[in-house]
């Protein structure tokens, strides 16, 4: 006689075991991809918030330089407004002292032999009429008028320069009168476009001459 044995209930509960280890792995993996992406999303936010931080300190460095650029900006414009008042200032000085310049230049130039009878002066621009012993006489003047120089130590008169040379021999007319050697390059004409207009026999044997010029007071 054979003896049978139900084996239904053993794989009912194999079964059942089975179940609920699927469903526990299945709540492990939930509960996993649960944490991780919790974790992603705690990494991603806390790079957001260092990002943000990042660009609160860009936006307020980005103020604080606006707020120099802004002050740079008003010291430029007062520095600029500054030198524009001195640049008046310069130029009414100089007009004032110009003339005085001018005539103590023409005094140093004027040959024994010349005379002026007439003497106009408008911006710089001069005009001189007078009489001289003879023809010679007003191309040395003329010549005189040329070779009075600004110098860095002050005015003065070229008494030697050689062709091609690169310095001249400079009388100053300042205190004693020193001579001294000057780069050409240094040296700036008193008298400009210097033009004889008028060379004309008159009596007694005497030159008339009418000379304009532009006198450099700009130094």
């Amino acid at each position: 006689m054979m003896i049978k044995i139900n084996l239904l209930p053993v794989r009912q509960a194999a079964k059942r075991e089975s179940g609920r280890q699927f469903l526990v792995g299945g709540l492990m993996f939930v509960v996993i991809v649960g944490v991780a992406n919790y974790y992603w999303y705690f990494l991603r936010d806390s790079e957001r918030g260092r990002k943000q931080d990042q660009v609160n300190e860009l936006s307020r460095r980005i103020s604080e330089l606006d707020k120099v650029i802004g002050e740079v900006n008003k010291l430029n414009a007062r520095k600029k407004e500054v030198q524009e008042k001195l640049a008046v200032l310069e130029k009414l000085r100089k007009q004032r002292a110009g003339p005085v310049r001018m005539l103590d230049a023409l005094a140093t130039c004027i040959p024994k032999k010349v005379w002026i009878d007439d003497f106009n002066e408008s911006n710089s621009a001069v005009r001189l009429t007078g009489l001289g012993e003879s023809h010679d006489d007003v191309s040395e003047f003329i010549k005189s008028l040329t070779n009075i120089v600004w110098t860095p130590k002050g005015m003065g008169r070229i008494v030697e320069q050689k062709r091609d040379a690169t310095n001249s021999r400079v009388e100053l007319l300042t205190g004693e009168g020193a001579m001294e050697d000057f780069p050409n390059s240094d040296l700036s004409r008193f008298f400009t476009n210097i033009e004889l207009r008028v060379s004309e026999a008159v009596a007694n044997h005497k030159v008339h001459f009418e000379i304009n010029l532009t006198a450099n007071y700009a130094i």
